[in-house]
């Protein structure tokens, strides 16, 4: 009956722990991946059963010896259980995450009241779960201090840095296992002894912790949980500093030369306790908000709310139902008025998960037909917009076309035209017989030819101009805002010259000599800024 009730006992800490506080304690670590979700359940599996292995006949299950020097029979037992558990579910019905610790510890003092066999007060045993918290805080701060120092006047690569501080995660996470094993291992062994003694109560120990956690990693793994929640936006620097303050201070508790050298005593702690406290260390030096107030304030309760409420709880139930007189119906009815209350708190904290579940994936999925629904209208808007240019280019084609057309047709009639003034002249020049009027009409005649040539010839530069303006409008934008001093004549050179044409070409394209484009070319490289071994058409084709 007493390994039954030993292992009641057992498998409501550790799951309470491993559904409840392990987030807390081991989340920290989640945010910096510096070690895989396998590497990392194998150390915890590993290295927790070995902790627990060193630690039960440690000196935290002695000082529990040394104030709770009581029993457990099975009703003890059951209304430890009962009172720990309906206080613990009260305050996580208000969002408040207590310690199951505190909540047992707070239980096993009121027994130690009422039962006969009494309960011990100590000074420093108090005080240690006072000052634990202080401890955290003291040293988060000043780890963190020695990381902004260092990175202040050290200059070492982030990335190399970075590759060290994995290490230093690795390092923490063992020793936080550890930690936790050294100190909770004392509780759950003390505690154990008081129910029911010998050497198998640590063997019960190891065995109940190695199933519970087996099966809540197993269950982890299929339900694809990786935890981050509130230490999603800490620096790998801030997770080691808090990792690591919490695990030493866990560690100066769990044995009595540390302790009793500020006059404390080795207790079980809080693992919520001491990540908190950690993390306003580290705010106090970075200066920044990690937690939010609403986290403190509900540290704050639970730390003070689970141990007390618990005891009242207790106090009250252990008055009720205790003593030789008490009338066995009003125990049966107590006792399963109190189970009622914990199923009936069970299952209002499901239907409360389950609600916040169905809320969480509704959120979810209201996000992503939002997003589906911005990603569709963009891709709509994108669709439109093409085929908007499409039309418009179209457009532009079409009349563009026309233009042409009618550019050719007002040609045809003007050539026409021309061609027939030419033929009035040439009859003219057939039927004159005077040589005086011949030679005149022979001069206009000339005279018509060249005009028309040079009309011509600067039409068709115009247009080739207009062409390759439209088809080089970038270099002309970038070459009016890079040399705004260049007169229009010169930015056509410089059209020309990048399109590869040779002097003679530019020449008869701009109707001057090749010896002025030469000499244009010269005040274009002066304006350019270029000096003799650079190359003008290069450079003019690199802008």
């Amino acid at each position: 009956m007493d390994i039954l009730c030993l292992i009641l006992f057992l498998s409501v800490v550790v799951l309470w722990f491993f559904d409840h506080e392990y987030d807390t304690l081991f989340g920290v670590y989640t945010p910096t991946c510096a070690i895989g979700r396998r590497g990392f359940c194998s150390l915890v599996f590993i290295g927790l059963p070995l902790a627990l292995w060193l630690s039960g006949s440690g000196p935290v299950g002695t000082a529990l010896s040394d104030c709770f020097t009581v029993s457990l029979d099975a009703e003890a037992v059951v209304l430890v259980i009962l009172s720990a558990l309906i206080v613990l579910m009260v305050l996580k019905a208000f969002e408040v995450t207590g310690s199951v610790v505190y909540a047992v510890l707070g239980a096993l003092a009121a027994y130690g009241l009422v039962s006969s066999e009494g309960f011990t007060f100590r000074w420093g045993f108090a005080l240690s779960f006072i000052a634990a918290p202080f401890i955290a805080f003291l040293l988060s701060a000043g780890i963190m201090a020695c990381f902004r120092m260092v990175l202040s006047r050290v200059r070492i690569h982030m990335i190399t840095m970075s590759y060290y501080m994995r290490f230093a995660v690795v390092l923490c996470v063992l020793l936080t296992v550890f930690a936790l094993g050294l100190n909770w291992g004392g509780l759950l062994c003390g505690v154990g002894g008081m129910i029911a003694g010998g050497r198998m109560v640590t063997l019960t120990v190891i065995a109940a912790v190695v199933v519970i956690m087996s099966a809540f990693m197993q269950f982890s793994k299929e339900q694809d949980v990786e935890y981050v929640g509130l230490f999603s936006d800490f620096t790998i620097y801030a997770v080691v500093s808090v990792g690591f303050a919490a695990a030493v201070s866990m560690i100066f508790f769990s044995f009595d030369a540390t302790t009793s050298a500020i006059g404390l005593s080795p207790v079980p702690l809080s693992v919520s306790s001491l990540v908190v406290a950690a993390v306003a260390g580290v705010e106090a030096v970075q200066k920044t908000r990690l937690f939010s107030s609403q986290e403190y304030v509900r540290e704050g309760i639970a730390f003070a709310a689970a141990p007390s409420c618990s005891f009242v709880v207790a106090y009250v139930m252990f008055n009720i139902i205790g003593g030789e007189t008490a009338d066995h119906m009003v125990d049966f009815m107590v006792m399963a008025a109190m189970i009622m209350i914990l199923i009936a708190l069970s299952f209002a904290g499901y239907v409360r998960r389950q609600r916040i579940v169905k809320e969480a994936t509704e959120r979810l999925v209201y996000t992503q037909q939002q997003q589906i629904y911005e990603n569709s209208r963009a891709l709509n808007d994108m669709e439109l917009k093409v085929v908007l240019s499409e039309n418009q280019a179209l457009h532009n084609a079409v009349e563009m076309k026309k233009q042409e057309v009618m550019n050719v047709a007002l040609s045809i009639v003007e050539q026409k035209e021309y061609l027939e003034s030419l033929n009035t002249i040439v009859k003219k020049l057939a039927k004159t017989k005077d040589e005086g009027e011949r030679d005149k009409l022979i001069s206009e005649l000339s005279l018509s030819l060249r005009q028309r040539l040079s009309h011509d010839r600067e039409v068709d530069s115009q247009y080739f101009y207009a062409q390759a303006e439209s088809l080089h409008e970038d270099f002309n934008a970038k070459l009016a805002e890079n040399f705004p001093d260049l007169t229009p004549q010169e930015r056509r050179l410089s059209t020309l010259l990048r399109l590869g044409f040779s002097s003679k070409y530019i020449a008869t394209l701009m109707n001057i000599t090749p010896k002025s484009v030469e000499i244009s070319r010269y005040r274009l490289r002066q304006k350019l800024g270029l000096s003799k071994g650079d190359n003008l058409v290069n450079y003019i084709k690199s802008i």
